[in-house]
């Protein structure tokens, strides 16, 4: 049976946390920040890089969504289909979600080149919808996901055909991310009327909040940060930030 293909942002593959059974006995699956375990994604966006290797071996796209960019791999028979794409063509991907050396990225099961950019706009409409379900379920999206405290084991996943040299396991140390910072709720408020006045659809950046509110750019991003949390607002690319709803 297949597994469900969730319709996300690049951004929640990006900033979510790649989990592999210790055993081997289950799926792989990537944690995304609104706590959604899927093995395979669907994203929609520009591809604004492409390597075909002379052999024909190995093969890379990569894929901009505005909120981040991924890449897409294929090996040796999968390549004619990623070569057949070029840097600018608008595209449709359903893939399963893998890791290699700390970076997540797709092999592409299915590839649809998109005409009308519309589709784009229908597919961010798609997404806010299933957020706003989240939300009023009582979920509220994470910072980056990360491990917690304690050694544990990272797997290196080698490209397929790639010959085994040896273990490829370490032990690592972790440390806890951070807590977040209090800030008052007038200042949150504040934040949020900030962004809904100057924002223009491309969201808006902390030191244009900071000199709106006459508030310290370290005041202003500890408010943003504590906001994402919230589910309050959201970040379309880095350093710039919307309302969520």
């Amino acid at each position: 049976m297949s597994s469900t293909t969730y319709k996300l942002k690049i951004e929640d593959l990006v900033r979510g946390r790649y989990v592999r059974s210790p055993e081997g006995t289950e799926p792989s699956y990537l944690l995304t920040p609104w706590d959604q375990h899927i093995p395979r994604a669907r994203v929609l966006g520009t591809i604004v890089d492409k390597f075909v290797r002379d052999d024909q071996g190995y093969a890379t796209l990569r894929l901009d969504d505005g909120s981040e960019t991924i890449s897409l791999r294929a090996w040796r028979e999968g390549v004619p289909e990623l070569a057949r794409f070029e840097v600018g063509n608008l595209i449709d991907v359903v893939g399963r979600i893998r890791e290699f050396e700390g970076e997540v990225y797709l092999v592409p099961e299915l590839i649809l080149r998109v005409e009308d950019p519309n589709w784009e706009l229908v597919r961010e409409l798609e997404i806010l919808r299933a957020r706003r379900r989240a939300l009023a379920e009582g979920v509220r999206p994470q910072p980056k996901l990360e491990a917690k405290i304690g050694p544990r084991q990272l797997q290196i996943e080698l490209p397929p055909g790639t010959p085994e040299a040896g273990p490829t396991v370490e032990t690592i140390e972790e440390v806890e991310a951070p807590p977040l910072p209090e800030v008052p709720d007038e200042t949150k408020k504040r934040v949020i009327l900030a962004i809904e006045k100057l924002d223009s659809g491309e969201g808006v950046a902390p030191t244009d909040i900071a000199v709106e509110l006459d508030l310290h750019q370290t005041e202003v991003e500890d408010a943003l940060r504590v906001l994402i949390v919230d589910g309050e607002i959201f970040e379309p690319r880095a350093g710039r930030f919307r309302r969520l709803g």
